[in-house]
């Protein structure tokens, strides 16, 4: 059951992180905060999530170092 959940939590996040990423091309859709949204969706527990933050530790680390 919490495998069923855990895959449906996916889809419902990716969902807006997909209409998101159309957003920022297309200047009528706000695609930032809908690919928050979805990411928010997902969870700290996604895969793509995790990376994401890692990313961005890494990048707040070397913007301090300058």
């Amino acid at each position: 059951m919490i495998l069923v959940l855990q895959k449906f939590k996916a889809i419902l996040g990716m969902a807006p992180c997909a209409v998101g990423l159309a957003g920022t091309l297309v200047p009528i859709i706000p695609g930032v905060p809908i690919v928050l949204a979805g990411l928010a969706l997902m969870g700290a527990d996604h895969p793509l999530v995790r990376g994401l933050q890692a990313l961005l530790t890494r990048w707040r680390k070397s913007q301090r170092s300058r």
